[in-house]
């Protein structure tokens, strides 16, 4: 090989590693992390450049900090690798934003091996009159992942929570998943709901709600 490809194979070798770099000192700049701290940490991850590129620019865009697991990278049922927010990410993303006014969660009285059939999640934001309701069945979203089969309640409240977040708050990010096509049931409207204030509206959701459980109670 002659000087100029040689020059070229390290230019093409070095060149990923410069983009993270750079990628590195933006992020630890942005969240004021130790650049050091930070470059430990994803050396301990063991994962492609192009993932640990894909949680830099995560965590900068929503100022999340890799460091207290707010970002992280999740390996997919198919083995591959890629950067997600983790449930402590989303926490903090809902919480802070400025128009979350609450949350509230309700699961199906009927189960599968003792799990909820579903779980629904409602978000109420103060500039909107209606809440956001997504719903999120077990079956169309459960995988063979270990934490799926280990701890099944927690990770379909964890999913329909997410769910819920990306569309009340506008949120996008990849997703800890292999599935596809899972069914996001959104609650639309009907003319008279409209019409209610807000607070009529809850209280008639909360009567809605009541009555349901009272027909579902065995007689």
């Amino acid at each position: 090989m002659n000087t100029k490809n040689k020059t070229e194979s390290t230019k093409e070798t070095t060149a990923p590693l410069t983009v993270l770099t750079k990628a590195i000192e933006k992020t630890a700049d942005h969240l004021h992390l130790d650049i050091n701290e930070l470059r430990l940490w994803l050396d301990e991850q063991v994962a492609p450049l192009y993932t640990q590129l894909q949680l830099l620019r995560l965590a900068d865009k929503y100022e999340l900090d890799p460091l207290s697991d707010e970002v992280g990278i999740f390996e997919h049922d198919n083995h591959t690798q890629g950067a997600y927010i983790t449930i402590d990410g989303w926490s903090k993303l809902i919480n802070q934003h400025p128009q979350y006014a609450g949350m509230s969660l309700r699961e199906s009285s009927e189960s599968t091996a003792n799990i909820p059939n579903w779980m629904e999640c409602t978000i109420y934001r103060n500039d909107r009159i209606l809440p956001i309701v997504v719903k999120e069945y077990l079956e169309e979203v459960r995988t063979q992942h270990p934490s799926w089969e280990k701890m099944p309640r927690r990770m379909l409240r964890h999913r329909v929570i997410q769910q819920c977040a990306r569309l009340a708050l506008g949120i996008s990010a990849p997703e800890a998943k292999i599935e596809s096509n899972a069914k996001v049931d959104i609650k639309q409207p009907t003319p008279n709901e409209i019409k209610l204030s807000r607070s009529d509206y809850l209280k008639e959701q909360l009567r809605v709600n009541s009555n349901q459980a009272k027909k579902s109670e065995p007689t």
